[in-house]
């Protein structure tokens, strides 16, 4: 069991450099907090600095946080830190969820690095299927149909693919990926799709090295397991179209990748599942 003590001295100092971070727009700074292969870092590689204002909600512009809660998991192999901003002039322990941040921490050697973080709670993390399903209510949208003003949208807008940040050019490693994930991007795959696409296909390139002499027909079959997985409801022949590739290049393909990494539907290693949740011990 992880004592308060370690909370306070080893385990929050991390978060809090993060985000002072952040705020410098330091990215070396931030990379030396993360593991190499986590969800965070893989975030930062793809977005840059940017997008950690809106993960760990520095873009609402407050002054004060304080953690809420911390929860072990894994028999200590994760911490779990729970943050708030509240409103200014709020009263003491008053804060909606909007306010609230989950960051995720493991230890790699005998230091505690951030393996991902998520602008929601600990109980019910943000995913996309989450943000599509508010942002379809109409509680995010203008009437315009227009993304609103207020900072506190944006994690739904990232997750759900409203909100199309950069991408950076050195995270799209090969033809395959600068088709993909700007494809992906552009028919409003939210973040994390973005991540678990790219490295879907690096986990079957690592395994299998294929020859990429039809980039298109790799990325369309990457997108079709992907818009499976997210249960997008597309046929073969719209995604085969998006990236003007016949059918017949990319269904063998998409057959191929599904062999050797033996995906599954709701493959929790690419899938962003909406029923994720923290399991307490």
């Amino acid at each position: 069991m992880i004592d308060e003590k370690t909370i306070w001295d080893e385990v929050w100092p991390v978060v809090e450099k993060l985000i002072q971070a952040t705020l410098a727009e330091n990215p070396a700074t931030m990379r030396s907090l993360l593991t190499a292969d986590g969800q965070a870092a893989a975030m930062l590689d793809l977005f840059d600095v940017y997008v950690y204002d809106i993960l760990l909600k520095t873009v609402l512009g407050r002054e004060q946080l304080g953690i809420t809660r911390a929860v072990e998991t894994e028999n200590g192999r994760f911490i779990h830190i729970e943050y708030a901003w509240p409103e200014p002039g709020s009263e003491e322990n008053s804060y909606t969820a909007n306010d609230l941040v989950t960051v995720t921490l493991t230890q790699v050697g005998d230091t505690w690095r951030i393996d991902s973080v998520n602008p929601s709670t600990i109980d019910l993390p943000l995913t996309g299927g989450r943000a599509r399903g508010l942002i379809a209510t109409g509680q995010s949208l203008s009437d315009e149909g227009k993304m609103p003003g207020e900072s506190w949208i944006l994690p739904f807008a990232l997750y759900g693919g409203l909100l199309k940040m950069k991408l950076r050019p050195e995270a799209l490693a090969d033809p395959v990926e600068e088709l993909l994930i700007p494809g992906m991007q552009e028919r409003s795959y939210g973040a994390m799709a973005l991540l678990n696409g790219r490295s879907l296909w690096r986990d079957f390139k690592a395994t299998n090295q294929p020859k990429l002499d039809k980039p298109a027909a790799w990325a369309a079959a990457v997108e079709f397991i992907m818009s499976e997985l997210e249960l997008r409801n597309l046929t073969q022949a719209a995604v085969a179209k998006n990236h003007q590739t016949p059918l017949s290049k990319m269904v063998p393909r998409m057959k191929q990748i599904k062999k050797v990494l033996d995906i599954q539907k709701n493959d929790e290693r690419y899938a962003d599942l909406q029923s994720t949740q923290i399991v307490y011990e």
